[in-house]
């Protein structure tokens, strides 16, 4: 019994690559690689969601459904063509804040405004946000709005949303740049079939935690934890309309990344039952090797 416990000795380098607790050169490059697409990919959805103004009805309606911006907006509006319609300024706020701004139809006629009025948030542009007669017939729906002189909407750039679109247009293709250089070193280096699966299986699980980070995380709580006026909201409003993409995209990445690492890792126990053991055998002589 004594010379069969010490003639299994396994050499450690040897356990430490057995145990699955060693990682290869290219399976740290692929990492590298999943974290910086990953990072990529999430950024390049935020400013795609948030941050880039489209005069679509669809937007203008997410962006409406702020109460603020909503109700700034029909305050405005209302004081401003209550003397032309000689309607009571309450009654304008009604019906823009209950029929216009609170339809499809209505936000059809509000998108190009609230396309502006985006490109103004966001710091795309530095031009006032002004609404003609021609664009008030249109939201109050009486003719007679179009004698009114055009309006400035009280809206400046926001920093904060001018900042964040700017970090957004460097690090997308700085990311992008530092993943395809690590990834193709890695296949360079020669990797493994597991190496391939780990790093397969780790970008999709990187890509579902980013998307949930820049798709929903980032710019509908952090944003307007940093600032929180009115036309702020617009960046959350527009991610959340997009969160049951969001979350589609993350369970069907967190699963199939679930699923690649357990390949890699079975694939893994299956070789350490199969490869023969490194050991020391008794070999007699002047030093046999006896504790």
């Amino acid at each position: 019994m004594e010379r069969s416990d010490a003639s299994v000795r396994v050499v450690p380098a040897r356990a430490a690559r057995l145990s699955g607790m060693e990682r290869s050169l290219p399976s740290m490059l692929f990492l590298i690689a999943s974290v910086a697409f990953s990072i990529a990919f999430g950024g390049w959805w935020m400013q795609r969601v948030a941050f880039t103004p489209t005069a679509t009805r669809e937007s203008a309606a997410a962006m409406l459904r702020d109460e603020d911006i909503r109700s700034e907006l029909s305050t405005l509006i209302a004081t401003v063509a209550a003397p032309a319609l000689e309607q009571p300024t309450s009654e304008i706020t009604v019906l823009l804040d209950t029929v216009v701004f609170s339809s499809l139809p209505g936000a059809s006629v509000m998108a190009p405004i609230m396309e502006r009025a985006q490109q103004l948030a966001v710091g795309d542009t530095d031009e006032p946000l002004e609404i003609s007669g021609e664009e008030l017939v249109t939201i109050v729906r009486d003719q007679r709005a179009v004698t009114i002189e055009p309006f400035i909407v009280p809206l400046e750039p926001i920093g904060t949303l001018r900042t964040t679109s700017n970090v957004l247009s460097w690090m997308i293709p700085i990311s992008a740049a530092i993943g395809l250089v690590t990834f193709a070193i890695g296949v360079f280096a020669r990797p493994e079939r597991r190496d391939v699966l780990r790093g397969l299986g780790e970008f999709l699980l990187a890509m579902a935690v980013s998307i949930l980070v820049f798709g929903y995380a980032f710019p509908v709580h952090f944003i307007t934890a940093l600032d929180n006026r009115t036309w702020t909201h617009v960046v959350p409003q527009l991610a959340s309309r997009t969160l049951p993409v969001v979350l589609g995209i993350a369970v069907v990445c967190a699963a199939a990344g679930a699923l690649l690492l357990l390949n890699a890792s079975n694939g893994s126990k299956r070789r350490q039952w199969s490869t023969p053991l490194s050991v020391a055998r008794y070999r007699g002589g002047d030093n046999p090797g006896w504790g």
